[in-house]
């Protein structure tokens, strides 16, 4: 149960009426409406007296919170008890589905009450309720990963998957007014499954495009240097969706547990190599590279700060550098690649410069990384065509979804009359960026900037 103050000491006490509480809050709430309820109603539904009712609650939020608990823990031990012996994940993902219908078809007023009163709930309320949720959607992401591990499903992102099973068997409940004037518990419950697994493409329709399309980058060895950024995560993320294989580069990712742990179900795809504990990327490291991967197919290097909240160094002693890091490591690169990438008769290198975020805390520091990196490019990709690998660069605009200092999220709003586009960009626009210049469509594109940018040059 959330933490609600109660003057009784018995806690078995306190979980019977308690619960007692919860059952005629449901009942009234069904009935009348969760505003025009009032403790007095769920007083005397419950039988206790009104009196003594605070001893257990305070408010009518406190009801509303361990409402969601209760059906949230009943659930869970509904699923604990029904898959206890289930080891095929298939057969475990049909038969946690079931019981969710199961609760959602008994419990329907009640669930559509969470969503669209959630509101009242304080700050702290509404973060345990979030905490509930994410474990709620946990339990369907292993399994899905579980799926994946068994090859009963293809391997794309388990923590989209996740959410939209979720979202798919709810829409019972929020679109009742529809759905269940026609559709009964068990043709939804049949029909997200059969969606959610099998889709609703033909072979002969859009399937055999869009699969193929997916499948370029299956079994491909992509490197990416400084792959601790923003951009660098989304793109980890976006390329193992695309079947690709991973080598990171980074200063530290060890330390950021949450992403590291979206990456379990790919770990056969995907290997971390830590400056900490890897050091730089040297001739040595990048011969372990291949020996782990055997090739490499693409390479690309972030130019952005690794650690979002850092900004660009603030003298030129310290901008000196980080350019000569950055750079040094670019121009030893082709060498390593070159031989490499020859015996395949192909290969893309990609730099992505620094964002525009940076050119607001630093713009003279900002237009000289910049440049360079935009030099380094057009250098590169007259050296390197002969030997048929590509080098271009995408140059990122104002991306939202990205942490910024305080001082640059109070300015965003007048950022739009800067935009020719008068928007914001997204991750999701560099990383389409970013797939353009890795596949087959840009083969006979080199030494060219992209600028993501909304039209700013």
């Amino acid at each position: 149960m959330p933490e609600i103050p109660t003057t009784i000491k018995k806690k078995e006490l306190v979980e019977k009426k308690r619960e007692q509480i919860i059952l005629a809050a449901i009942k009234l709430y069904s009935e009348k409406g969760f505003h025009k309820t009032t403790i007095k109603h769920i007083s005397e539904e419950a039988g206790v007296s009104q009196g003594s009712i605070y001893d257990y609650i305070r408010t009518k939020e406190d009801i509303f919170a361990l409402l969601h608990d209760y059906m949230t823990t009943f659930l869970m031990d509904e699923i604990s008890c029904t898959t206890e012996d289930i080891q095929d994940p298939s057969e475990k993902l049909r038969k946690v589905v079931h019981t969710e219908f199961n609760q959602l078809y008994n419990w329907s007023d009640p669930i559509l009450l969470m969503y669209q009163e959630a509101h009242v709930l304080s700050k702290p309320f509404k973060k345990q309720l979030v905490e509930r949720e994410k474990k709620h959607v946990l339990l369907y992401e292993n399994i899905l990963k579980n799926c994946i591990k068994k090859g009963i499903l293809r391997n794309f992102n388990t923590r989209i998957a996740a959410n939209l099973l979720v979202s798919m068997m709810h829409a019972y409940i929020v679109r009742r007014w529809d759905l269940a004037k026609h559709i009964t518990p068990g043709e939804m419950e049949r029909a997200v499954l059969d969606i959610f697994l099998h889709g609703l493409v033909t072979q002969n329709g859009l399937e055999s495009e869009q699969r193929q399309d997916d499948k370029f980058l299956e079994g491909k060895t992509i490197l990416i240097v400084n792959g601790s950024t923003a951009i660098g995560k989304g793109l980890s993320s976006f390329l193992l969706s695309k079947g690709a294989r991973l080598a990171l580069h980074a200063d530290d990712i060890s330390v950021d547990t949450e992403w590291l742990s979206s990456f379990q179900i790919n770990s056969e795809n995907i290997k971390f190599y830590s400056i900490k504990d890897y050091g730089e990327l040297t001739s040595h490291l990048f011969d372990q590279i291949l020996s782990d991967f055997g090739h490499i197919s693409a390479v690309i290097q972030d130019f952005n700060a690794s650690d979002k909240k850092e900004k660009l160094p603030s003298n030129l002693s310290q901008l000196n550098q980080r350019l000569e890091s950055n750079f040094r490591c670019a121009e030893d690169l082709p060498i390593l690649l070159e031989k490499s990438m020859t015996k395949s008769g192909s290969g893309r290198i990609l730099y992505i410069a620094p964002g525009a975020w940076d050119s607001r805390t630093n713009p003279l520091n900002y237009q000289v990384l910049k440049a360079g990196v935009v030099s380094l490019t057009k250098a590169m990709a007259k050296r390197l065509a002969s030997s048929r690998i590509n080098v271009n660069c995408i140059v990122p605009g104002f991306i939202s979804g990205i942490e910024l200092p305080e001082m640059e999220r109070e300015k965003t709003s007048d950022l739009l009359d800067l935009i020719p586009l008068k928007c914001m960009g997204e991750l999701q626009d560099v990383l389409d960026a970013v797939y353009y210049f890795i596949s087959d469509v840009s083969k006979y594109v080199t030494g060219q900037i992209l600028d993501v940018t909304g039209g700013i040059s």
